[in-house]
């Protein structure tokens, strides 16, 4: 890699750990940061790959009638970089930029004539955008945390963009937090979020809450988005069980004639994830992380317009639905390699 560039990705996470306080005790400059001491490291810059065991789908729609399928491959590349733009005493910004790929394989689909499944097979779902994080001291031990993220997310289909809007793929959400440092292993702050968690688009309160306890144990939460019970056996080395409900929005187009009304369509997907993660430094400023759980999932359905989502017996629902699809869970696992600067790498590198 070119010297020039590995110093400037060096330089844009190392400063990323202080804004966003959360790796160690030096990070720990202002008493009101909302980072606590034994979290684990910050991802600056990171590469994934994240596979969905086979699992089958069952479709019903007033449009298309029925349909069933098994999806025997799902899975989605991410690659991510965290950098800082701001930085003093009282104010940190920092932002992000993303992109991922994600790509179904249904089994057996040419003897399967469902529209739905023929348009997702092999296609690939693309999302690239960017993330603002703001904290920001109110008063001593009192701060404020605000994260806007931005991204297009589709199918990108190039016979059609002509006759659709350039925001059609645009999907944003937005997060403003009020919280207290009580001390050096213990934060916690209140909010309220806009985002696709659910799979639809939804606003709702959120609970935020980080804990280093026993020494090598902590919790990091943010309620109900996620929660991580975390255990440092060693300095270089993490095992992390989390819970997390997942969700998003593709726009998509069916070519079909009985849908040439809607100029796009929307493909609305949350999951409820549970599992075991081990983060391990191959060095203390290169870490791997591998992630394997139960994924159950709570909504998968195509639409043509932004509502909101109903409870109809144990399922998310929503009456504007195209397409409403129950999907089974199975097995997922997560691999990632990533940066984390430390004073070894700096040193090296001649930046301290």
């Amino acid at each position: 890699m070119n010297k020039s560039i590995l110093f400037l990705a060096v330089l844009f996470c190392s400063t990323s750990i202080e804004v966003f306080g959360q790796n160690m005790g030096d990070t720990l400059k202002c008493g009101w940061n909302p980072g606590i001491i034994g979290a684990g490291p910050v991802r600056g810059l990171e590469m994934s790959y994240h596979a969905n065991t086979n699992y089958n789908i069952r479709s019903s729609s007033d449009v298309y009638g029925n349909g069933k399928s098994e999806i025997d491959y799902n899975r989605v590349f991410t690659a991510k970089l965290r950098f800082p733009i701001f930085l003093n005493q009282k104010l940190k910004i920092a932002g992000s930029i993303e992109y991922s790929d994600e790509e179904f394989h249904f089994d057996d689909i040419s003897n399967n004539d469902y529209p739905l499944y023929k348009s997702l097979n092999d296609k690939n779902l693309k999302s690239v955008g960017g993330s603002l994080y703001l904290t920001a001291q109110l008063k001593r031990n009192m701060f404020f945390m605000f994260r806007f993220n931005a991204r297009l997310k589709g199918d990108y289909w190039k016979e059609h963009i002509g006759d659709v809007s350039k925001y059609t793929f645009l999907k944003m959400e937005v997060s403003p937090i009020i919280g207290w440092k009580v001390n050096s292993k213990k934060s916690w702050g209140v909010g309220l979020a806009y985002s696709y968690t659910f799979g639809d688009p939804l606003l709702f309160p959120v609970f935020v809450y980080n804990h280093s306890f026993a020494d090598k144990w902590g919790v990091e939460a943010l309620l109900p988005a996620r929660i991580k019970l975390r255990y440092q056996p060693s300095k270089l080395c993490f095992i992390n069980a989390k819970a997390r409900l997942q969700g998003g929005s593709y726009s998509i187009h069916f070519n079909d004639p009985e849908l040439n009304d809607f100029k796009t369509l929307e493909l609305r997907r949350a999951d409820l994830n549970f599992s075991l993660e081990i983060e391990k430094g191959i060095a203390d400023w290169l870490w791997t992380s591998f992630e394997c759980g139960y994924r159950t999932n709570i909504n998968f359905d195509v639409t043509n317009s932004n509502h909101g989502f109903s409870l109809s017996g144990s399922k998310l629902t929503n009456k504007n639905s195209i397409i409403d699809s129950s999907v089974g869970g199975g097995v997922f696992y997560n691999f990632s390699v990533f940066i984390v600067p430390s004073k070894t790498l700096l040193k090296r590198l001649g930046l301290k």
